[in-house]
């Protein structure tokens, strides 16, 4: 620990050498010291080592900034995982491109009355007793899924104004089987395509 005024007086050498020395410490030690030093300048560093605190003089020199823990190096006035995200390699970012090693998937929801929240799910399974209108609500633009529709009984499937689909599809899906209806949306309109019976 050291601290110095920075002010090298005319000395003899040896006198001149242990001040000069006396200053270079206190560089290379941040004015690491239990109280702050007697002489101050504008953006100085001093390592509090009462607080455990890095701290730097402001630019008008008239106050200490706390910065960052001399123990760790975390920011003053940051709680990780409360201020700032905690560190984690595998958390995933939406604006890079990333290669996932696991499955990242949703289980499929069933929802028999042909109107599908897609802020619940992505992925549907529909067994309706009866006809329904196939609705999708919550749409959000670029979101697409399935939904596995099982007509049990030649029941009517039609389609919600925001839900594009033809009417040959409409048609073939209103007999009894099992098909894959997918959807995209873009944020107003669900855009559909239907399988031949799977079953």
């Amino acid at each position: 620990m050291a601290q110095h005024d920075y002010d090298i007086a005319n000395a003899a050498g040896a006198s001149f050498r242990a001040d000069l020395n006396t200053a270079l410490a206190a560089i290379v030690s941040q004015n690491s010291g239990d109280t702050a030093p007697t002489t101050t300048f504008a953006y100085q560093w001093w390592a509090d080592t009462t607080s455990g605190i890095l701290k730097q003089r402001n630019s008008a020199n008239s106050a200490w900034i706390s910065i960052c823990t001399l123990s760790t190096g975390v920011p003053v006035g940051l709680v990780i995982g409360t201020d700032v995200q905690a560190y984690d390699a595998d958390t995933a970012k939406t604006d890079v491109a990333q290669n996932f090693t696991v499955p990242q998937r949703s289980a499929i929801l069933t929802d028999n009355d042909g109107s599908f929240d897609l802020s619940a799910k992505q992925n549907f399974k529909c067994t309706p007793s009866a006809g329904v209108t196939l609705t999708f609500t919550n749409q959000a633009d670029g979101l697409s899924g399935s939904v596995i529709l099982i007509n049990g009984a030649n029941y009517a499937i039609s389609a919600h104004a925001n839900t594009k689909i033809s009417t040959t599809a409409l048609a073939r899906i209103s007999a009894s089987g099992t098909y894959r209806v997918d959807y995209i949306s873009d944020g107003t309109n669900a855009y559909c395509t239907a399988s031949e019976s799977l079953a």
